[in-house]
């Protein structure tokens, strides 16, 4: 196949809700340009391009998949992304490594939330980008509300740049709106004419040359616009809609042809940024920088394959069996194969370019987010901004000899997917995975007992209590003394314990007089404290905040030893802290809930019975959002709820602020709590 230059590159991610059409119009696009002979069907299971088994049996999309056609002389890669918002990692994967951003939304429910933050994604990211509207065959789509609602939710500047002739199932064919061959078309004369003068206006305020000659005439001609169509949509200040029909095959040609001939290709840049050693970041224009550079931006494991790494090659040329600098790593890495991406397919290529979109099989060192670079040239692309993982299943496997190879494979997993977390909680010794929503975490265990036959169990995680202690200067005392027969144990310990200031920890006093406690075993009374400290007290969870000054003991020639003291300084610390009002500290997060208005009654509601206190509150569109403080311990579970409160469209994201007295009665449980749990281990 022949190679075109850069110049000639395009690449496109597509990003929509679910039930947006992206993945049947990219199978519509592929047909149209001969990439494959026939269609597939997402819901026939035929589907090209969700060729995941699990794809096809849920018939959604789950991974970003990348397919390269060459169509009107361009070389295109046209990467699709999951509609669902639990998956919105792989859309910003993708929107990251292209030019164009191709928000597809279909015309009977055209601005949903998620929609909307998509966009916002796609405007943070600085990328070009454009509008395809699908189902425009639907019965009852209405042309002008549908732009009506896109203006609403993006602004003035989404103006469409084709029209559908005929309504539902009377769509014949898409127009132009510059309509130069197409010929009246009597019954959408006056909406052309409108959407005429919408794209006029919006091109020609692109330039000043061309907005003063059109107040001056009227008009604007054809060539003079196309360069600032191109212009518009590469900055990103010019958004055109494009209708079709997808099952219809109407529209889809005229896609193809937009892509090649109005939208920017690589050597638009800059659009990354980069560091050297430990300079700020700084653009990098693969126009100007002919050293080789590329970005991973997606890393796939495959029981049988292995790793599988997607590089985007930023500026310059990665050749075959060259070696290239892991910044990351410090170490260098043989290309010993370089594959270009056609969805489950691939082509061997010899050498990839600026622009190019290609595979690294076999790359077992290679990570999300790792640079690739010419040695002689050395630097590190920035981090992609990914969302936080707000839902925590505690894991572990049901077969303990499995254990091992649980943790093994799900940090593979952690490697392929940014949002997803795994870590050890030092304080419960449990094992926890973190996601972006439930239906995230249920789809990683799904592959795990599928995949690698894998079978675990998971409960939600113990939250990371704490005690302490309101009262000052409380007294505690014990005397330790065990005879033996032979040498006994003798230790005894008076101190007094008081509230420290919150986060300061603490404090170990030595206000002995007289030598009443010899020197050397001070340091055993202190081990004791700070063992029990770690065991807790009233509620079995780490004690935290407390100053305790050793005042008074006594000791025996023959029979003090350090684990007397240490037993004694424990027990006494134990005496005191009983007696001290002792309270449970429990973690508090600081929480921000996106919603649509009409929704915000229920989840105010809902916050206030989870004890959450409203910190703010601001509107922006149609979008409320709150912010609050509420104990962890109320939020655990709350994707699920906050789904069903919203109709799935709201979104949240919290972190933790700090630490508060729990309520009396919260408290109560969990001490109640302890001591049954204690009084169990006791009788067995």
């Amino acid at each position: 196949m022949a190679r075109y230059t850069p110049v000639d590159v395009r690449n496109f991610a597509f990003v929509g809700s679910p039930g947006a059409g992206k993945t049947t119009l990219i199978e519509a696009l592929l047909h149209k340009s001969g990439a494959f002979s026939r269609k597939g069907s997402v819901a026939e299971g035929t589907s090209f391009v969700d060729f995941d088994p699990e794809e096809r049996e849920k018939k959604h999309s789950l991974f970003l998949k990348c397919f390269h056609v060459v169509d009107h002389k361009r070389e295109m890669n046209l990467i699709d992304t999951p509609g669902y918002p639990d998956y919105i990692g792989e859309a910003l994967a993708a929107i990251h490594v292209v030019e164009t951003a191709v928000l597809v939304i279909n015309a009977v429910h055209p601005v949903t939330f998620h929609t909307r933050r998509l966009w916002q994604n796609v405007v943070d990211s600085g990328r070009g980008r454009m509008i395809v509207v699908t189902h425009a065959d639907s019965e009852g789509v209405d042309l002008d509300q549908v732009v009506e609602r896109i203006h609403e939710a993006f602004g003035e500047r989404c103006v469409p740049a084709n029209l559908p002739v005929g309504a539902g199932s009377k769509l014949s064919r898409v127009i132009d709106v510059f309509g130069e061959d197409h010929g009246p078309v009597p019954e959408l004369h006056d909406i052309v004419k409108r959407s005429h003068e919408l794209l006029v206006e919006a091109l020609v305020t692109l330039d000043d040359a061309a907005m003063e000659k059109y107040l001056a005439t009227g008009d604007a001609k054809l060539e003079e616009l196309i360069p600032l169509m191109k212009e518009g949509i590469a900055r990103g200040t010019l958004t055109p809609i494009l209708f079709c029909s997808a099952t219809k095959d109407i529209g889809v040609e005229d896609i193809l042809h937009f892509f090649a001939d109005d939208c920017p290709s690589p050597m638009r840049g800059p659009f990354f940024t980069a560091s050297k050693g430990q300079d700020p970041p700084q653009p990098v224009n693969p126009g100007q920088r002919r050293a080789f550079s590329g970005k991973i931006f997606k890393t796939v494991v495959d029981p049988f394959v292995g790793r599988l790494s997607y590089l985007r090659v930023v500026s310059g040329e990665i050749k075959l069996d060259d070696h290239y600098l892991n910044p990351r790593t410090g170490k260098s890495e043989k290309m010993g194969h370089i594959l270009r991406p056609k969805g489950k397919e691939s082509e061997t290529l010899d050498y990839a370019q600026a622009g190019d979109i290609v595979l690294l099989p076999k790359a077992e060192t290679l990570e999300t987010n790792d640079t690739l670079c010419a040695e002689s040239d050395p630097l590190v692309f920035s981090r992609m901004a990914m969302p936080r993982p707000m839902v925590a299943l505690a894991i572990h496997a049901k077969n303990r000899a499995d254990e091992q190879k649980m943790v093994t494979t799900l940090r593979k997993h952690v490697g392929e997917d940014p949002t997803l977390h795994l870590d050890r909680d030092a304080q419960t010794a449990e094992l926890i995975l973190r996601g972006v929503s439930s239906l995230h975490l249920q789809t990683v265990l799904h592959r795990l007992h599928v995949r690698y036959k894998l079978d675990v169990e998971t409960k939600v995680p113990r939250v990371p209590l704490r005690e302490t202690i309101i009262g000052h200067e409380i007294e505690g005392h014990h005397r330790h003394r065990k005879q033996t027969g032979g040498r006994g144990q003798f230790g005894e310990v008076f101190l007094r314990i008081t509230a420290n200031e919150r986060g300061k920890g603490f404090e170990f006093v030595d206000a002995t007089h007289g030598g009443s406690v010899p020197r050397n075993f001070l340091p055993a009374i202190e081990k004791g404290i700070v063992d029990q400290m770690a065991r807790g007290v009233v509620a079995g969870y780490p004690v935290v905040d407390v100053k305790v000054a050793v005042y008074d003991g006594k000791s025996h020639d023959v029979d003090s030893d350090e684990m007397s003291f240490k037993i004694a300084g424990a027990r006494a610390f134990r005496d005191a802290f009983e007696k001290a009002k002792p309270v449970i500290l429990e973690p508090i997060v600081n929480i921000q809930i996106a919603a649509p208005n009409k929704f915000m009654g229920d989840v105010t509601s809902d916050l206030n019975g989870r004890r959450g206190r409203i910190t703010g509150m601001d509107a922006v569109g149609d979008t409320q959002v709150i912010g609050a403080e509420v104990p962890l311990k109320e939020v655990q579970t709350y994707g699920q709820d906050l789904r069903s409160l919203t109709h799935g469209e709201g979104s949240y994201t919290f972190e933790f602020s700090h630490y508060d007295v729990a309520p009396h009665h919260v408290a109560q449980e969990l001490i109640e709590a302890y001591k049954s749990e204690r009084a169990k281990e006791l009788e067995e």
